[in-house]
C-alpha cells in the first residue's frame, strides 16, 4: 500500500532541474547571487550615450578632473555685438529714425482729425493726400479713413515697428530698395489681415529713409571689422571645480565645457566592464574556496548559503543606491551599510565568516564608489569593527549596546578619513553620518535576523532564549497539560546545561532542548509516572507491549508538535534523539515476567525507534534525562550514591551503543559525570528537620 501511494506521489517542482546534492544547490544559489551583484557593479560602467542636452536640466553634478579652458561663444558674440553697435553709432543717425516715426505719427494725427469732419470721403482723401508722402497708395489712405480708432492704432503700432526694425541698421542710397523689400517681407508675418498687412508694408516703405551719409556696405564692413578685432572670451575651469550642478539648465557654454571635459563621450567602456567582471569573479571564487575549506558544513546547506546571499544582495542594492548619491556629494558614500553585513553574519554564523564577507563586501564597495579611497577605507574599517565587535548575542539589548558602540567607532573612522577633504565642515558631517550609519545598520540587523533565522534554519542565542521562556505557547501547554513533565524537563535542563559547559558544548541549546524533549507526553500525560496522581496507574490492565508502544509514541508525537510550532531543527533533533534506540527496561522486564514458557519476547519491540544522538547536545540531554529519572528513586541520597548512580547510567548507555554516533570522548563523559553529580548533590542534599514548637501552658 505504501509503495503504491509512493508511486502516485508527485515529484517536487523543478526536481529534475535543481542539483541533487546540497552542495550543488548551494553553488547554484551563490552563482545566481553573483550574477545579480555583478549586474549592479557593472551598471555604472556600461557604455551609453550622453546624459546632457541643451535646454534641459542636468541629470547629475559634474566635477572637472583637470584644468582646461573652453571658448565662450555666447559671451564672445555679445561683446562683438557691443562693438558693432559702437561702430554703427559713429555713422548711423538715430535722429533720422525718430524723424521718420514722427512723420508717420503726424499722418495718423491727420487721419484722426479728418475722421471728425463732416465732409465727403473724397474730400477727406484729397486733404489726407496733401498731408501724406507721395509714395503712399490711395488704397492705404482710404483704409486709414474707413478704419475704426482701434484698428488705426493697431496699424500705427505695426508700421512703427517695421520702421524701427528697418532703420536700426544702416540705410543708405545703395541699399534703400533692399530695405523696402525687407519691410514687405517682414509685414507678411504680422498677425493682421491681408489688407492691413499690405497697408503696414506700404506705410513702412513710404516713411523709411536713409540714416547715414556713407555707403551702407562700407558701414557694415567697418562694423564687422570692429567685431572681429575683439579677442575671444574663454571660460576656464580648474581641477575639482564644478562644471554643472544637478538640475541646472544646460546652456551652450556648459555643453561645450562638458564636451571639453570628456563628459559627452560615451560613459564607460567595455574594457572597464571586463575588468569589473573579472574582479567580481575573483571575489566569488575566493568566497567559494573559503566556505569549501573552512565552513564545509554550511557549504552543504543551501538554506544557509541563501541567507548569506540575501544579506549580500541587500548590501549591494543599498551600496549602489548611496553610490549614486555620492556622485553628487561624496559624503553620501559614508552611508554604505557594510557594517550590516558584519553584524548580521556575526550574529547568524560566526566572527570569522562575518569578517571574511566584510572584506569581500569592502572590495565591492570600492567598485561601487568608483575607487574613492577615503570612503572605501571608512566602509572597510566600520565593517571589520562590526564583525569583531559582536560576540555571542543572547539579548536584543546587547545588539543595541553593540550598535551604540559601533556608531561611535564609525564616527571616529569617518572623521579621520574625511580629514583628507578640504574643509572642517566635511569632517563634522562625516562624524554625524557615522552615527547615522551605525544606527541604520543596527536597525537593519535587528529587522533582518528573524528573517534570516527562518530562511537559513540556523538559530541565534536570542531565539533560543525566547524559546526558553515559559510564555512560549508550547511551554504554556506543557505546564497546563503535563506539569510533572514540565518540572522534570526543568531539572533535566539544569543538568544538561552544567554538563555542556563542562565539555564545551552549546549549553543554551542543551537547556532549551531539555525543556522541549518530552513535549510529546502532552498527548497522553496520564501514562507517564510524573503526571500520575497518587495511586493511579495509566497502564493498569494493558499488556507490556502495548504500554511500550504508548511510551515510545511520545518521541514521534513530540517531533510533530515541534514542527507544528516551528521549533528550530536543532531542537527537533534533540527531541527525536533523546532516547535513541534505548530499551524500555521496565515493560521489557514485565513482558519477560508475564510470558509463557514457550513464548519468546522480541527485545526490539521494547526499544525506541528513534535516531541515536548525533551531537554532543543531544547525547547530553539523553544522559541527563536518564540520570534525573533514576535519581528520584534513591533513598537517602549521598554524594557517593549519586555519583555511582550517574556512572552506572552513563555506562549503561555506552554499553548499549547509544553514544556511538556522537563525538563525546571518554574524557567528556568523566566531566559530564562530575557535572551531573554536582547538580544532583545540590538538589538532593540533606535537610535540617525543623522541630515542632510546643506552647507553654499559661502563655
Amino acid at each position: 500500500m505504501d509503495d503504491k501511494e509512493g508511486s502516485r506521489r508527485k515529484a517536487p517542482p523543478l526536481s529534475g532541474v535543481l542539483p541533487a546534492t546540497g552542495k550543488g544547490r548551494s553553488l547554484l544559489v551563490s552563482a545566481a547571487t553573483f550574477l545579480a551583484v555583478l549586474a549592479l557593479l557593472i551598471l555604472e560602467y556600461l557604455p551609453r550615450g550622453s546624459r546632457f542636452e541643451e535646454g534641459k536640466p542636468s541629470m547629475e553634478t559634474v566635477i572637472s578632473s583637470r584644468d582646461f579652458e573652453v571658448l565662450d561663444e555666447e559671451t564672445t558674440e555679445r561683446v562683438r555685438e557691443q562693438e558693432r553697435e559702437k561702430r554703427k553709432d559713429l555713422f548711423v543717425s538715430q535722429e533720422q529714425r525718430v524723424e521718420a516715426v514722427n512723420r508717420l505719427e503726424s499722418l495718423f494725427a491727420s487721419v484722426e482729425a479728418l475722421r471728425l469732419e463732416a465732409s465727403s470721403p473724397e474730400s477727406k482723401l484729397a486733404s489726407l493726400r496733401v498731408a501724406a508722402v507721395p509714395e503712399i497708395e490711395d488704397k492705404t489712405l482710404r483704409m486709414l479713413l474707413a478704419s475704426s480708432p482701434e484698428d488705426t492704432r493697431l496699424l500705427y503700432s505695426h508700421a512703427t515697428q517695421l520702421i524701427n526694425q528697418a532703420m536700426s541698421q544702416p540705410v543708405a542710397y545703395d541699399n534703400l530698395e533692399e530695405v523696402r523689400e525687407d519691410i514687405g517681407r517682414w509685414a507678411g508675418d504680422l498677425p493682421l489681415t491681408q489688407d492691413f498687412r499690405e497697408a503696414a508694408a506700404d506705410l513702412g516703405q513710404a516713411f523709411v529713409a536713409a540714416n547715414t551719409n556713407y555707403s551702407a556696405q562700407a558701414v557694415l564692413r567697418d562694423m564687422e571689422e570692429a567685431a572681429q578685432a575683439v579677442q575671444p572670451v574663454y571660460a576656464r575651469y580648474a581641477a575639482g571645480q564644478k562644471i554643472v550642478e544637478k538640475g541646472e539648465i544646460i546652456t551652450p557654454l556648459i555643453l561645450a565645457s562638458l564636451e571639453e571635459a570628456g563628459a559627452l563621450s560615451p560613459v564607460g567602456d567595455y574594457q572597464q566592464v571586463v575588468g569589473v567582471a573579472a574582479f567580481a569573479l575573483l571575489l566569488y571564487l575566493l568566497s567559494i574556496f573559503f566556505f569549501a575549506r573552512y565552513r564545509a558544513d554550511w557549504a552543504r546547506e543551501p538554506r544557509v548559503i541563501a541567507a548569506v546571499c540575501v544579506v549580500l544582495l541587500a548590501f549591494a542594492f543599498l551600496a549602489r543606491l548611496f553610490s549614486v548619491f555620492a556622485d553628487e556629494n561624496p559624503l553620501w558614500g559614508y552611508l554604505v551599510p557594510l557594517s550590516m553585513v558584519g553584524f548580521t553574519l556575526a550574529a547568524l554564523l560566526d566572527n570569522l565568516s562575518a569578517l571574511f564577507m566584510v572584506m569581500l563586501g569592502g572590495a565591492a564597495a570600492g567598485v561601487f564608489l568608483k575607487g574613492n579611497f577615503p570612503l572605501t577605507i571608512a566602509a572597510l574599517a566600520g565593517g571589520a569593527t562590526s564583525a569583531l565587535l559582536l560576540g555571542s548575542l543572547r539579548r536584543r539589548e546587547g545588539m543595541i549596546r553593540a550598535g551604540a558602540l559601533l556608531s561611535l567607532c564609525l564616527a571616529a573612522f569617518f572623521m579621520a578619513t574625511a580629514a583628507l577633504f578640504k574643509d572642517v565642515r566635511s569632517v563634522l558631517l562625516a562624524g554625524a553620518l557615522g552615527l547615522g550609519n551605525g544606527a541604520l545598520c543596527t536597525l537593519l540587523t535587528l529587522g533582518i535576523i528573524p528573517v534570516m533565522e527562518r530562511l537559513s534554519g540556523l538559530i541565534t542565542p536570542m531565539h533560543l532564549l525566547e524559546l526558553a521562556s515559559p510564555d512560549h505557547p508550547l511551554m504554556r501547554l506543557l505546564i497546563t497539560r503535563a506539569p510533572g513533565t514540565y518540572s522534570h524537563s526543568i531539572v533535566v535542563g539544569n543538568l544538561a546545561e552544567a554538563a555542556s559547559q563542562a565539555v564545551g558544548a552549546d549549553s543554551l541549546l542543551s537547556r532549551v532542548g531539555s525543556f522541549y524533549h518530552d513535549i510529546g507526553k502532552m498527548k497522553r500525560p496520564s501514562f507517564f509516572v510524573e503526571n500520575q496522581p497518587s495511586g493511579y496507574d495509566g497502564h493498569y490492565g494493558l499488556k507490556p507491549n502495548l504500554s511500550a508502544l504508548v511510551i515510545t509514541a511520545h518521541v514521534k508525537e513530540g517531533v510533530e508538535l515541534a514542527r507544528e510550532y516551528r521549533l528550530p531543527r536543532e531542537v527537533v533533533d534533540i527531541i527525536r534523539q533523546h532516547h535513541g534506540t534505548s530499551l524500555i527496561r521496565y515493560f521489557y522486564a514485565q513482558a519477560l515476567k508475564e510470558r509463557s514458557p514457550s513464548e519468546k519476547v522480541a527485545e526490539n519491540r521494547f526499544r525506541y525507534p528513534g535516531q541515536k544522538p548525533q551531537s554532543k547536545e543531544a547525547a547530553i540531554v539523553m544522559l541527563a534525562d536518564a540520570v534525573e529519572a533514576v535519581a528520584k528513586t534513591v533513598e537517602k541520597p549521598t554524594p557517593i550514591k549519586l555519583e555511582q548512580l550517574t556512572r552506572n547510567m552513563i555506562k549503561e548507555r555506552v554499553d548499549d551503543g547509544q553514544l556511538s554516533e556522537c563525538d563525546l570522548t571518554m574524557g567528556d563523559l568523566e566531566k559530564i559525570t562530575m557535572a551531573f553529580t554536582r547538580v544532583l548533590c545540590g538538589m538532593y542534599h540533606e535537610r535540617v528537620e525543623y522541630p515542632a514548637l510546643v506552647e507553654e501552658e499559661g502563655a
